[in-house]
């Protein structure tokens, strides 16, 4: 049976590759600058899926992913012209917004309890394996979870969001190099506290 600190490098999987960029945003952004709402519903459609969920992972609290998601809506429409492409994705810019955001939010409480993160139980998996899978899980929410909000955030952009070692550390404000740093001494962290519950 393997121990909690393998059970981490298990249960946190690999980002995959960064998406291309959609050409089609930056016309809607131009028409937005202009002012059409019908660019802020489909940008909001396209993008409030993502903003909440790294909301929520980050702030362990689904009302308040709710606010900070309307607070980047709203700076969507009313900063629209602060975006430029070529700095990055229309996603990218939100998501840097948010990340910004729900830090702001964390700072102010002090203290970021995370509940828990999102299951994933293999489908073909029986009541047995789904049950140890779960208690695995909670014990790598739980550590994740005790992390400081930056180390905290690179996991869960990482590992949860999927998001590339480039566009995570260009929504965290860092370079690359610091941002595989912070990911390293964030998957140290888990990994002790789990090794220290054994």
């Amino acid at each position: 049976m393997p121990d909690a600190a393998s059970t981490a490098a298990m249960t946190l999987r690999p980002a995959r590759a960064a998406p291309e960029a959609d050409p089609a945003e930056a016309t809607l952004m131009r028409a937005l600058q202009d002012g059409e709402e019908a660019a802020l519903r489909r940008l909001a459609q396209r993008h409030t899926g993502r903003i909440l969920r790294l909301a929520q992972r980050l702030l362990g609290n689904r009302a308040e992913a709710d606010e900070v998601a309307q607070e980047v809506l709203l700076r969507l429409w009313t900063h629209a012209g602060e975006w430029r492409a070529e700095r990055g994705s229309v996603g990218t810019w939100l998501a840097t917004i948010a990340y910004r955001l729900c830090l702001d939010r964390l700072r102010r409480r002090r203290e970021a309890p995370m509940d828990r993160l999102p299951d994933r139980p293999d489908p073909g998996a029986g009541p047995l394996e789904m049950l140890g899978e779960a208690e695995e899980r909670a014990l790598v929410a739980a550590s994740v979870a005790r992390l400081p909000p930056r180390q905290r955030a690179a996991i869960v952009l990482f590992y949860y969001e999927e998001a590339s070692g480039e566009a995570a550390a260009g929504i965290m404000g860092l370079s690359l190099r610091a941002f595989w740093s912070l990911l390293q001494r964030a998957r140290q962290g888990v990994q002790d506290s789990l090794g220290r519950r054994e």
